[in-house]
């Protein structure tokens, strides 16, 4: 008589709805996309709040429907106030794979690390001089129009010698300076930059320097239509000293 020898399979699978722990695992990445929508710091903060109370929420909804499917939820105590563990053990329970938990957890360490709070900490004295430099001209609140010239172009065509830039912070973001000559003339243009933490909320110059003299309106926006906008205007026709004419000056 041949001995066949048993093998088990394992228990099978338990079959129950996972429409609210798919929610929970993807919060993270829901707050990532609407978080771009928030105008301000206290805007985003309310936003990762609700995330952070949501989350256990739904993990809450899914465990109570387990019950109503007559699962044994006792080994899930109330895991559900931390998402991650709550799904490692409900995957457990019912006997699933693991996958959703590395999910989730991959999805919270993105939002941790990505969310643009994380983000505006990198934001500083050194790196903002790059960030004026690099933005476009139009996005100065001194400005009207659309154009792809940014401000470092401007002024480094507009400054006789070698710019010279330094940042300092601010209660209400950071003043960016930029020095350089123009005409035998030393000139700081200064630019302030609105910062809450977040996101950015004003951009423009607040004042002009000729030679330590700070310059009046007129004399103001006679400088900035001819660092800015002549720049791109005689950059369209070809010539060798740049500035847009759709662009138009409003001086602050």
């Amino acid at each position: 008589m041949n001995y066949q020898p048993t093998v088990d399979y394992g228990l099978p699978k338990i079959q129950v709805p996972g429409g609210y722990l798919m929610y929970a695992i993807f919060l993270p990445a829901i707050g990532l996309f609407l978080e771009r929508y928030a105008y301000s710091a206290k805007i985003a903060m309310i936003h990762w709040a609700l995330v952070l109370i949501l989350m256990p929420i739904s993990c809450a909804l899914d465990k109570r429907m387990l019950e109503k499917h007559d699962v044994n939820t006792i080994t899930l105590g109330k895991t559900y106030l931390f998402p991650p563990l709550y799904i490692f053990r409900r995957q457990v329970l019912v006997r699933k794979e693991a996958a959703l938990c590395i999910a989730c957890i991959i999805l919270c360490v993105g939002a941790v690390f990505t969310n643009g709070f994380v983000k505006g900490l990198r934001i500083n004295n050194d790196i903002m001089p790059d960030v004026v430099q690099n933005s476009s001209f139009s996005q100065l609140n001194n400005f009207s129009g659309s154009t792809l010239t940014t401000v470092g172009e401007c002024l480094k065509a507009y400054s006789s010698e070698e710019l010279k830039w330094n940042s300092e912070k601010t209660d209400y973001g950071f003043e960016v300076t930029a020095q350089g000559k123009h005409n035998n003339k030393c000139f700081s243009m200064v630019f302030v930059v609105e910062f809450d933490g977040f996101t950015y909320h004003d951009f423009y110059i607040d004042k002009i320097l000729e030679n330590d003299r700070e310059l009046d309106k007129d004399s103001k926006t006679e400088v900035l239509d001819q660092c800015f906008i002549k720049y791109e205007t005689d950059k369209k026709e070809g010539r060798s000293s740049g500035r847009s004419s759709s662009s138009e000056t409003d001086s602050r």
